[in-house]
């Protein structure tokens, strides 16, 4: 969410992300100016694994912003490991080795980073006085063992912060993690639209200051205020999401010692998806 991202930051220690033979120098971008890349992840309960992956790229000349969200079962190659999902990457080597990964799959550096925890979301919408969204059905589902309480009714509605997580967190049907990426780019539109009203935009440095320690970017302070004044002319409609389609397959985890069902991109698709999030190619007409 790079909107809400901006409105929160802490600075944690991490080492820089390292080059990664694919990513090319055209990749780089200015902090001051033009486009720009940020890698968003929102950590599980625990905060040990990455539970949503997304990367978005601004286009300073068009004024929008692109995502492509990685299913969190995306297989990836990890040194040292193998081939494991790439939530695992958190787990074993935090946000650089995440950022190394993610890197890696797009072909291309990603300069900046956003790390939601649970509470930091639901602080952040709750302090927008909730955001506006549509449930399509019945949602319901309990994990004890994680914390998870999901009981949310069909129809539209304002959700406080307890109630997006639980939307933002379903993935109990026959879409599994795909309908789930679907829900979360539909709830970055709403939040968009939340950040906008008045109210909000005029209490934007209280907000700031309240949310500052519970968001962890590698953002400077200054840099921060810059990009809430880049992205305030933002609309729903200049934020388009994407996600990869592909099928579900068994491999072995090399990390889990067993086999584990992954999410298998389809490579013309991937290909595709990766040219329209970094350079804003047109993506293909679907077949008829």
């Amino acid at each position: 969410m790079l909107l809400l991202s901006l409105l929160a930051w802490r600075q944690p220690v991490v080492p820089p992300v390292a080059q990664t033979p694919r990513a090319s120098e055209s990749g780089s971008v200015s902090d001051a100016e033009g486009d720009a890349r940020f890698l968003i992840v929102g950590l599980t309960q625990d905060e040990n694994r990455t539970d949503t992956i997304m990367v978005a790229q601004w286009d300073d000349k068009n004024h929008k912003v692109r995502i492509l969200s990685l299913p969190r079962d995306t297989g990836v190659n990890i040194a040292g490991i193998g081939i494991t999902k790439i939530v695992h990457a958190y787990a074993t080597g935090g946000i650089g080795r995440t950022r190394v990964a993610v890197a890696k799959e797009l072909g291309a550096p990603i300069p900046h980073y956003f790390i939601f925890s649970l509470p930091a979301m639901r602080h952040l919408v709750d302090l927008i006085g909730g955001v506006p969204a549509t449930v399509e059905k019945r949602m319901i589902y309990t994990d004890r063992k994680q914390g998870l309480f999901i009981d949310l009714w069909p129809g539209p509605q304002t959700l406080d912060g307890v109630h997006a997580e639980q939307y933002l967190r379903f993935r109990h049907d026959n879409e599994g993690d795909i309908g789930r990426i679907r829900r979360q780019q539909q709830f970055l539109g709403a939040a968009l639209t939340a950040v906008r009203r008045p109210q909000v935009w005029v209490r934007l440095p209280r907000i700031v200051l309240a949310a500052r320690a519970e968001v962890g970017t590698d953002l400077t302070g200054s840099q921060l205020l810059d990009w809430v004044r880049r992205v305030q002319g933002l609309t729903p409609e200049s934020i388009s999401a994407n996600t990869v389609a592909g099928r579900s397959v068994r491999q072995w985890d090399a990390l889990a010692r067993m086999s584990l069902d992954f999410w298998e991109p389809d490579p013309a698709d991937y290909r595709a998806k990766v040219r329209w999030l970094l350079t804003g190619e047109p993506l293909p007409m679907p077949e008829p």
